[in-house]
C-alpha cells in the first residue's frame, strides 16, 4: 500500500504510519489478520469523527514553512539558523574566538522512532551557523559550542492559512527534541490572523528543552477551533553566549492539525413570565441548549410579527456566548400593537433556530411623548406651539408643565412667558409607563439700533466716533454706507446716508436705523498777521496780507470797531488791529482773524535822529550785513520786535570794524528792528527780512 493510504488510515486510527505499514505487511501473510484489521477499521470509522486539517512531514519542497523570519522579534541571521534536511550525523570543527582557535564537537542528533511518518527523513531543525560553515548540518545550536556566540531568537512558521471553521476540539500534534539549557529552549506559537500577530502556547509546555530524544507533543486549545486563518510557528530562544547548554537544538517533524466534527446543536426558548409587553419596554429571555457552540457564537432573541410568523424576524437582544445566558431585550418602539407575537432564540456558530416561547404575547403601544427638543426664539415676536418642537411622533392630548412646575397650556407667548424647560407628559396604560419629553426654550432679546436721526457737523468739529450718533440703541453695531462698512466719520464736506445695523442672535432679525450725516465746510478767515506799509504807499487790500488762505467775502472791522471795506489807505485809515470775519453756515461758527497794520514814514534807513555817523544795514535770505565807520567801543547787535522786546542777539560789533555780517535767524513775515547798542550810543533800524 502507498504512503498516502497509510497516512489516511493513520489519521483514522491515530496510529504511527510505520505501525500501519507493519500491520499491512503482516496481513499479507495472515488472512485472518487482514480480516481483523478491516473489522477494526469499520468499528473505528463508525465511532471516530477526527478530520485531518493540515499535515507537514518536510519530505516535499519544504515550502509549507518559511525559515528564519523576523516574527516575534526574531533574527534572519545570527549564531543559529533553521534548516530542513535529513542530516543526523554530528562532527568536529573549529572556531576562532578572541583571536584563538578553539575546537568543538557536535554530537549526532538522535534517530527518529518508527512513529514518525518517514523516520530519519527530512526534518525542521536549528543549526549552529558556525557548524554549518564547517559542514556539520545536524540539529545543534550556537550556545552549545560554548564560545563566541551572540544571543538571538530564530523563528520558522507556516506559509499558508489553515481553516478550522466548523470544527471543535482542534488538536495540534508534532514530534520534537531539544536538549538546550536554562536559557536555550524552543517555543510554539499560533496565529489567527494569517501571521500578523502571534500568541505563545504555554499549555501544557511553555519552554521545550531537556529532551535529547524524539517525543510527540499534543496540544488542544479552544482558540484553535472555528478559525479561518490559522497558522503555527516555532521559535528557538538562544539567550546565552557562554556554556549555555547542550545539543541538540530545537527539532520538529510531522506537524499535524486535526479537528472533531461538530455535534448537532439545538436551542429551546423558555416561556416568558408575562403575556403582555409594551413597545419600547424591556424583558429578559432565557433558553437552554443541547450540543455545543463555537467561540464567537451569538445567541440572538428574535421577535415575530403580530401573527406569530418569523418570516421577517426582528432581533431584540443578543449575547456572545457558547453556553446559555439570559438575553436582555428591548421591544422596538415602532412595533405595531398586536396579540399574537412570539419570541425565539437562534444561534450563529453553528446556525441553529430555536423553538419559540410557546405562547402568544400581547404588545401594547407605548405612550409617545416625543423626543426632547430645544428651540431659541426672539422675544416679542408672537406665540408658538411647543408641541412642534418635540422630535419623534408625540401623542396628542398630553399635558404641559412650565419651568418651576406650574401648569401651562402648551402655547408659548414670547412676550410674557419665560425661557426654560417645558415638560410634556403622556399617561401610560397596563405595563406601559407614562412618557415625558421636554422642550428647552431660550428667549433672546431682539437687537436695538436706536432711532433714525439727521446730523450736521462742521469740518472743524467732527465727532471722534460714529457710535456717538446712536440714540436709544445698543452700541455694538456697525455703520454702513453704499454697501461698505464705515469705520470712521466722513471728513469731506457733503451729505452722507449711513445705516447703523445691530446684528441679532438667531432667530432674532437684525435691527437698523438710518442716519443722514452732513459735513459742512468750516469758514476760514486765515490767521493773524502784521503788515507795515509806507505812508505814501497806494491802498492795500487787507485780506491778501493775512496768513493762510482766508475765504473771500468776509467782513472787516477797523480798530475803532467800525465796518471797513477791507481796502486800507495809508495816511488816512487809522493804524491798529483790523478784524476779518467769515460767516459760518450752520452748524459752523464764524471765523475771525486780525491784521495789525503799521504805517512807516519810510524817510530813510536810520530811524533815530541826532547820530553823528551814518550806518547802512541790508539783509539777504539768510544773512544780515552792516557797514559804518569804525568806532572806539564794542557794540552789541540784536533784533527786537515792534514793541522793542529783544528777540535775538546777533553778536558783537568789535572796535575798529567797519563791516560785520551775521546769520539771520528764521523769522516770520513781519517788521523787525535791528538795534546797535554801545556804552555811549545806540541806534535802531527797520528790518524787513528778505529786503
Amino acid at each position: 500500500m502507498g504512503k498516502g493510504i497509510v497516512n489516511k488510515f493513520r489519521t483514522l486510527f491515530q496510529l504511527p504510519p510505520v505501525q500501519l505499514s507493519m500491520y499491512f505487511a503482516a496481513s499479507i501473510i495472515s488472512p485472518m489478520r487482514t480480516f481483523l484489521f478491516f473489522s477494526l477499521l469499520s468499528t473505528s470509522l463508525a465511532g471516530q469523527a477526527q478530520t485531518q486539517l493540515y499535515f507537514e512531514d518536510f519530505e516535499g519542497t519544504g515550502a509549507g514553512f518559511a525559515l528564519n523570519t523576523t516574527d516575534v522579534n526574531s533574527m534572519m541571521t545570527g549564531s543559529n539558523t533553521w534548516l530542513v534536511n535529513n542530516v543526523y550525523a554530528g562532527g568536529n570543527g573549529d572556531v576562532v574566538c578572541l583571536g584563538f582557535p578553539v575546537t568543538y564537537t557536535i554530537p549526532s542528533t538522535a534517530s527518529q522512532p518508527a512513529g514518525i511518518s518517514s523516520a530519519n527523513g527530512n526534518y525542521l531543525h536549528t543549526a549552529s551557523s558556525e557548524a554549518v560553515q564547517d559542514n556539520i548540518l545536524c540539529c545543534s545550536f550556537g550556545a552549545a559550542d560554548g564560545f563566541c556566540t551572540d544571543p538571538g531568537n530564530h523563528f520558522a512558521r507556516m506559509t499558508g492559512d489553515v481553516s478550522s471553521m466548523g470544527f471543535s476540539d482542534v488538536t495540534l500534534t508534532f514530534w520534537w527534541l531539544c536538549n538546550g539549557g536554562q536559557q536555550n529552549y524552543g517555543e510554539v506559537y499560533y496565529s489567527i490572523d494569517s501571521g500578523s500577530s502571534w500568541n505563545l502556547i504555554s499549555t501544557p509546555i511553555a519552554q521545550y528543552r531537556n529532551q535529547p530524544n524524539w517525543t510527540q507533543q499534543t496540544i488542544t486549545l479552544p482558540a484553535f477551533g472555528n478559525q479561518a486563518t490559522l497558522r503555527f510557528g516555532f521559535r528557538f530562544v538562544n539567550g546565552s553566549s557562554l556554556l549555555g547548554g547542550s545539543d541538540p537544538g530545537f527539532g520538529i517533524d510531522d506537524v499535524l492539525l486535526e479537528g472533531d466534527s461538530q455535534v448537532q446543536a439545538s436551542i429551546a426558548t423558555l416561556p416568558l413570565p408575562g403575556t403582555a409587553l409594551c413597545a419600547g419596554g424591556t424583558l429578559n429571555v432565557d433558553h437552554t441548549i443541547t450540543g455545543s457552540f463555537l467561540a464567537g457564537n451569538q445567541f440572538n432573541a428574535e421577535l415575530s410579527d403580530a401573527l406569530g410568523s418569523f418570516a421577517s424576524p426582528v432581533v431584540i437582544g443578543s449575547v456572545t456566548s457558547v453556553v446559555p445566558q439570559t438575553i436582555a431585550c428591548v421591544i422596538p418602539l415602532a412595533t405595531a400593537p398586536g396579540t399574537g407575537y412570539r419570541i425565539r432564540v437562534v444561534g450563529t456558530m453553528p446556525a441553529v433556530v430555536g423553538s419559540d416561547n410557546g405562547s402568544d404575547i400581547t404588545i401594547l403601544a407605548e405612550p409617545q411623548a416625543g423626543v426632547d427638543g430645544d428651540v431659541t426664539l426672539c422675544k416679542n415676536t408672537g406665540s408658538y406651539s411647543l408641541l412642534q418642537y418635540l422630535g419623534g411622533s408625540p401623542d396628542p392630548g398630553g399635558t404641559w408643565t412650565a419651568p418651576g412646575g406650574g401648569q401651562h397650556g402648551g402655547v408659548l407667548n414670547s412676550a410674557t412667558d419665560n425661557g426654560g424647560i417645558y415638560t410634556y407628559s403622556v399617561s401610560g396604560g397596563g405595563p406601559c409607563a407614562p412618557a415625558e419629553a421636554t422642550v428647552t426654550v431660550q428667549l433672546n432679546d431682539p437687537p436695538n439700533a436706536g432711532i433714525d436721526a439727521n446730523h450736521a457737523f462742521c469740518t472743524n468739529a467732527l465727532p471722534a466716533s460714529l457710535i456717538n450718533l446712536v440714540t436709544g440703541g445698543e452700541l455694538t453695531g456697525i455703520f454702513w454706507s453704499n454697501g461698505q462698512p464705515v469705520a470712521s466719520p466722513p471728513m469731506l464736506p457733503g451729505t452722507y446716508e449711513l445705516t447703523y445695523i445691530v446684528y441679532g442672535t438667531a432667530p432674532c432679525m437684525d435691527d437698523s436705523s438710518d442716519h443722514v450725516y452732513e459735513v459742512v465746510a468750516a469758514p476760514n478767515a486765515g490767521s493773524n498777521a502784521t503788515v507795515v506799509v509806507c505812508a505814501n504807499d497806494p491802498p492795500v487790500t487787507l485780506v491778501t496780507e493775512l496768513n493762510g488762505t482766508p475765504d473771500a467775502g468776509g467782513t472787516w472791522t477797523d480798530p475803532l470797531g467800525n465796518a471797513h471795506s477791507g481796502l486800507f489807505f495809508p495816511g488816512i485809515d487809522p493804524t491798529g488791529l483790523y478784524d476779518y470775519v467769515v460767516a459760518g453756515a450752520g452748524p459752523c461758527l464764524n471765523d475771525t482773524s486780525s491784521l495789525a497794520v503799521v504805517v512807516d514814514p519810510c524817510t530813510g534807513i536810520d530811524e533815530e535822529a541826532g547820530r553823528e555817523n551814518s550806518l547802512r544795514v541790508w539783509s539777504s535770505a539768510d544773512r544780515i550785513v552792516m557797514e559804518g565807520p569804525a568806532m572806539d567801543e564794542d557794540r552789541l547787535v540784536m533784533i527786537v520786535d515792534q514793541l522793542g522786546r529783544e528777540l535775538f542777539v546777533l553778536g558783537n560789533w568789535p572796535v575798529g570794524a567797519e563791516q560785520v555780517s551775521y546769520s539771520l535767524p528764521m523769522l516770520e513775515a513781519a517788521v523787525y528792528f535791528v538795534r546797535v547798542a554801545g556804552a555811549n550810543t545806540s541806534s535802531t533800524f527797520r528790518l524787513v527780512p528778505g529786503n
